[in-house]
């Protein structure tokens, strides 16, 4: 693999368990980022394709710069179960550390430009997926689509963000174009011709950005791209769920069309207060998964704090909810 600009792969394990062996261009290849918080979210959603894509060769790439002890163990259970090839790489990424970030997202989210870069020599595409991406349908259509010369298949930011990312970049040219990069199906030989990480780079060391990669990505391929229907990025934040008692909701927008589930926002399918029939399908991957027995992850930042109270309060989990309210007030008093 090329090396990406400041940082160094240091651990690589491979788990190849198909039957039939194919090399790596022949197959999906499917790419994940994430810090140490994302990856049982990585696995689940892994599962999610694999019971959905029986026939479709896969090949998994996980790139995180810490691993939990046991997570190698886990993957190979995984891969063995589903016959599937699992990479893991660690990398040192110390030095993205300068490159901005926010509260809500950790120097992480460069990771899927690392990929794009670093497997550039290795096959033609990549599908990156972001770890709170379930898959409920078929991906065959990406895996026949035909990306000519461009850069990326995407798929257009959900209404209320378009309005907002053309104050922001301040050009009329994003208005409906504006994507969400938490699916991107890349063409690697665009990306490694036309240098566009190391472009991404120049940029964000020069720019600020409110969405620092989707932001940065945007700008970078502006006119470069495919667009893809919303069924392959169905965008789902589970704080709709405050608003609606029903909690059925969910199903104007995750219906039988739909491919790919994108759990944005602070809440997600698999913290504790996340218990909706919204998350049912990431409900069944995880039930398939090693992962299964796993406890629930529970609130450790302010802002899952915040989120936690609110939602058990309208779930009658009175007491947990006010304990957590107490817990998300404390903290914020301390950052006064």
């Amino acid at each position: 693999m090329d090396t990406f600009p400041c940082v160094t792969i240091t651990d690589y394990l491979s788990f190849d368990e198909r039957q039939v062996k194919c090399q790596e261009e022949e197959c999906l290849n499917v790419a994940y980022g994430v810090d140490k918080n994302y990856l049982v979210g990585v696995g689940v959603s892994i599962t999610s394709l694999l019971i959905n894509n029986k026939s479709i060769n896969f090949s998994f790439h996980i790139i995180a710069d810490e691993y939990d002890e046991n997570y190698p163990d886990k993957i190979k259970k995984l891969a063995v179960k589903y016959n599937a090839k699992i990479s893991m790489y660690k990398i040192e990424s110390e030095k993205l550390k300068v490159l901005p970030s926010t509260k809500i997202w950790s120097h992480a989210m460069y990771f899927r430009l690392f990929a794009f870069d670093a497997f550039s020599n290795r096959f033609d595409r990549l599908l990156y997926l972001d770890a709170d991406v379930i898959c409920k349908g078929s991906l065959k259509e990406l895996v026949t689509l035909d990306l000519n010369s461009y850069a990326a298949a995407v798929v257009p930011d959900v209404e209320s963000m378009q309005d907002k990312a053309v104050e922001r970049l301040h050009d009329k040219k994003y208005q409906g174009y504006y994507f969400n990069s938490g699916v991107v199906l890349a063409n690697l030989s665009v990306w490694k011709q036309d240098r566009l990480t190391q472009k991404a780079l120049d940029i964000l060391c020069n720019t600020s950005y409110k969405y620092p990669d989707q932001d940065v990505l945007n700008v970078l391929l502006s006119g470069k791209l495919h667009y893809l229907p919303r069924k392959f990025n169905t965008i789902y934040t589970l704080k709709s769920e405050l608003k609606d008692r029903t909690h059925q909701d969910y199903s104007s927008l995750i219906n039988d069309e739909t491919i790919l589930i994108h759990y944005t926002g602070v809440t997600k399918p698999w913290h504790q207060w996340a218990c909706y029939p919204s998350v049912r399908f990431y409900d069944y991957a995880l039930r398939e998964s090693p992962w299964k027995d796993l406890p629930r992850k529970s609130a450790t930042s302010m802002m899952e704090f915040k989120k936690q109270y609110k939602h058990m309060l309208i779930q009658g989990r009175y007491l947990k909810g006010i304990i957590c309210g107490i817990e998300y007030g404390y903290r914020k008093y301390l950052r006064r």
